[in-house]
């Protein structure tokens, strides 16, 4: 099941703590200018006051750091992925490589990279939230009219009748339920695909823009790896982070009870709650290491095996030439295009 996660950890032997190292340093670097930027353009909000005119201002920042994330803190995601590809294809890498795409001509193609991703994402984002309404409408109306039409009529008939809508409501529940976690699997499947864009980008920032849309979607569906493993492998993981982390609150709450209660410190007691927080932070970062190391590896994993369909492809076409004798882009290995 973990065959993505188990196959970077292989490969990347060894770098996890560099790699998370170098995240955490980036993340801190991205959050820090953000907020910058932030503080620098609210300040003018201290003399415009109230008003209209604080509004429209208001609107304006939100412009301005929108297109601050999308030039900048986009663009250092894009170097925190490359900490990853480098690990795991044992390459030298550092602090250095997370600006990468500001070097040698690629950050054009990823500002348009970005900018098709987030359109892209917006538009799948509303149709499947529209798709998500009109289901959950469909569902609830048949059981808000059954729910309506129940009427008491003595003791005896109200007892069925509210055994009869208890029945019903925990029906529309489940199904609500339901719903909303098959829809989230687009999202995560969504997910998945952007993260591969970059991935592609990464591996070769140079190639048209679209033609990255169709790696990405080729070593997705279409190079033979297993997408069911990686997206439940990763959803697993997920879950049991989500489960480490109630129950380490839960454990942490009920300890420093019992040593507030046997102490009467609330020093102690905090440090108990602080020590719980950070260990669930770590085992937190650590899984999501893992799960975007697992789509590294889905990737290379994939491109591997096309580049490897392509050579053979090409070898054919060689030896029975096409009427004009050239071999098509699409067959040429990923490493020539």
């Amino acid at each position: 099941m973990f065959q993505y996660q188990s196959l970077f950890r292989r490969n990347a032997e060894g770098q996890a703590g560099k790699i998370i190292g170098l995240t955490i340093l980036a993340g801190i670097m991205m959050a820090v200018s953000f907020f910058a930027v932030m503080l620098i353009t609210l300040l003018p909000l201290i003399a415009i006051g109230e008003g209209t005119w604080a509004i429209l201002y208001a609107i304006i920042i939100f412009f301005l750091l929108f297109l601050f994330s999308v030039f900048v803190i986009y663009p250092l995601g894009i170097g925190i992925i490359k900490f990853f590809t480098s690990a795991y294809q044992r390459t030298p890498y550092g602090f250095s490589d997370l600006f990468f795409v500001f070097r040698g001509g690629r950050y054009g193609k990823a500002i348009k990279l970005t900018i098709l991703v987030i359109v892209a994402y917006l538009v799948i984002n509303f149709a499947i939230s529209m798709l998500m309404q009109l289901v959950l409408t469909a569902i609830n109306l048949p059981f808000s009219a059954a729910l309506g039409g129940m009427s008491y009529e003595g003791l005896e008939a109200s007892a069925a009748m509210v055994t009869g809508q208890i029945g019903l409501v925990i029906l529309m529940v489940t199904l609500n339920l339901l719903v909303v976690f098959l829809m989230y699997i687009p999202f995560i499947l969504l997910m998945i695909y952007m993260v591969l864009l970059y991935l592609v980008y990464v591996d070769q920032p140079h190639i048209p823009t679209f033609d990255k849309f169709s790696i990405a979607f080729k070593v997705m569906f279409q190079a033979g790896q297993s997408l069911v493993k990686l997206f439940f492998s990763n959803v697993l993981l997920m879950i049991g982070v989500t489960v480490l982390y109630i129950i380490g609150i839960i454990a942490a709450a009920l300890l420093g009870s019992l040593v507030l209660g046997a102490t009467d410190s609330g020093i102690l007691f905090a440090l108990i709650l602080i020590a719980a927080g950070l260990v669930i932070l770590g085992v937190y970062i650590y899984v999501m290491y893992m799960m975007l190391g697992s789509v590294v590896a889905f990737y290379f994993e994939g491109r591997n095996e096309l580049d490897s369909r392509a050579a053979e492809a090409a070898v054919y076409s060689s030896e029975v030439p096409a009427h004009d004798g050239r071999i098509g882009d699409e067959l040429k290995p990923l490493d020539e295009r």
